[in-house]
């Protein structure tokens, strides 16, 4: 790579004339530099890309640099000694620059860039029109420049995997919800459980706490605590019969606090 001793020269070939005094220092823009000069040395061809974006490539402040580096993952075999010695090799640049809390480094391969592109993953089109390309193989700035053309839009499919992780992002939150009922269940019953182990007794099967808590704690325990071990247990019962039952985020929040209070008091009667 060419040694670049001009500091306006680094700023025409990374086009960030446009950004105000004060948002990319002089020091930072030869630490990238540097940076990509060790890295290409290092691993050659394997590597396509080495991209300048986020803040400071927008012209915003930023303490960070963030690099984007696209590797060859198509001719090259992506092996666990590959990732290994590319991760050590791109460790030790940084500890050699000084750069660790610097530079903060992502790797992509050219076919999941591709794959983001041809997708219109936000994330990588915010990377093809913000970023400032320090090393290109003839990989990024085409495409960076077709984006500018109005020529890469989102596909049909690119829309649909959008709306179908949409679904599965919502999903995910029922899962969560009923993950978080199923974890406050079992923290009752797992109290419910030691209290009664203090007074001597041990229920035959976890489903048999209640009605046992209920039969032999009476009069030992509140009412309430009482009503919310039968409560939390015919809830789950109830979820488990029905997976589409709707959570509602008020009613985690409400028996966590329960759950919290009770526990507290199992744990005093068993001290």
């Amino acid at each position: 790579m060419k040694n670049l001793d001009s500091i306006a020269e680094i700023e025409n070939r990374l086009r960030l004339r446009d950004l105000r005094k004060g948002k990319v220092t002089d020091e930072d823009l030869r630490l990238v530099y540097k940076f990509a000069e060790e890295l290409t040395k290092d691993f050659g061809g394997f590597v396509h890309g080495v991209i300048l974006f986020g803040s400071v490539a927008r012209g915003k402040e930023g303490k960070d640099l963030d690099i984007l580096v696209i590797v060859d993952d198509v001719k090259t075999p992506i092996t666990k000694e590959v990732i290994g010695a590319y991760r050590l090799g791109v460790g030790r640049i940084l500890a050699r620059l000084n750069a660790v809390d610097k530079i903060h480094v992502t790797t992509v391969g050219i076919a999941d860039f591709w794959d983001g592109v041809r997708l219109s993953d936000p994330i990588i089109v915010n990377v093809l029109r913000d970023g400032k390309a320090i090393v290109d193989t003839g990989f990024f700035e085409p495409l960076k420049r077709l984006l500018e053309l109005g020529r890469i839009r989102p596909s049909k499919e690119a829309i649909e995997a959008h709306i179908n992780k949409a679904k599965l992002l919502l999903n995910s939150v029922n899962v969560f919800m009923r993950t978080c009922i199923d974890n406050l269940y079992w923290a009752t019953m797992d109290a419910a459980h030691a209290a009664l182990m203090s007074h001597g007794i041990t229920p035959p099967t976890p489903g048999d706490v209640p009605k046992v808590f209920k039969r032999k704690m009476k009069g030992k325990v509140k009412e309430r605590d009482i009503e919310l071990v039968d409560r939390m247990y015919k809830r789950m019962k109830e979820l488990s019969r029905k997976r589409d039952v709707e959570i509602n985020p008020s009613e985690v929040k409400k028996l966590k606090k329960e759950v919290e209070k009770f526990v507290k008091r199992m744990e005093r009667l068993c001290l």
